[in-house]
């Protein structure tokens, strides 16, 4: 019973952000159709002209340091630039961001990560030093890991550039595609488009969830052996030690 509970409580938790997010523009889009409206969305960046791409792939790079979902600006992408132009931009925004988020990481060491992954960090460190790229593939796939603190604890701990910042790229097209799909199918007035992006992103966070389940699974088993295997070494140290007993010599 207290198992089942648990499973709710943990999909709840995956699925509460998701749908709070989604849910906004869908009310924005029934309350008001004039303005979530692809026409009106572009009319609006008409003084930004060419520039509008680049200020929006400018502000994904920076999204980390102002901790707003990324989806939300994927779909809002979708409303302003359509399904394949806003997939484009944003997964050069998440490049972008993983960069950035990368080497701020590298500058500032494992202090700041240690404080915000806790007992669970030697063992992320662990794995993100030996999988880089298996790492951030399956935390962007997985929504019950972090990604921003994944890629940066990894960072931290020495993982590689390339492969790292490639599985998070990786990771994020299936999600990134969908919604992009959505938002612009919301914006087009589309309801079955929108349906059907809203279906296939239910699908890929239930995917994500089960094929990173069991690195989730190992890295909370680790997080716990890690404190025990410390334990055991500290009682083996401040045991006390028994002072050699001296044998006297006998002549023969």
């Amino acid at each position: 019973m207290a198992s089942g509970r648990s499973a709710v409580s943990t999909w709840l938790r995956i699925l509460a952000p998701m749908v709070v997010s989604i849910g906004g523009l869908v009310m924005l889009r029934l309350l008001g159709p004039d303005f979530i409206d692809q026409r009106t969305i572009r009319e609006l960046l008409l003084p930004l002209g060419d520039y509008a791409p680049v200020a929006y792939v400018g502000f994904l790079a920076i999204r980390p340091l102002t901790l707003l979902p990324g989806q939300v600006l994927t779909a809002v992408g979708g409303m302003m630039f359509g399904t394949l132009a806003a997939t484009l931009y944003s997964l050069t925004g998440s490049f972008l961001s993983a960069t950035l988020l990368y080497f701020l990481a590298r500058k500032l060491g494992t202090r700041p990560m240690q404080r915000l992954a806790g007992s669970k960090y030697p063992a992320i460190a662990r794995a993100a030093k030996r999988h880089d790229f298996q790492f951030t593939f399956l935390a962007c796939i997985n929504p019950l890991c972090p990604t921003d603190i994944m890629l940066a604890a990894g960072a931290a701990s020495g993982a590689r550039f390339w492969p790292s910042v490639a599985g998070v790229v990786l990771g994020t097209i299936p999600g990134t595609f969908l919604t992009a799909q959505f938002g612009s199918g919301l914006a087009q007035g589309r309801t079955v488009m929108t349906a059907v992006a809203a279906v296939g992103m239910v699908v890929s966070l239930v995917l994500g969830v089960v094929f990173g389940r069991r690195f989730y699974k190992e890295v909370n088993e680790a997080a716990v052996e890690a404190p025990v295997a410390e334990a055991e070494v500290g009682d083996a140290a401040s045991a006390p030690r028994l002072a050699p007993s001296k044998v006297p010599l006998t002549t023969p």
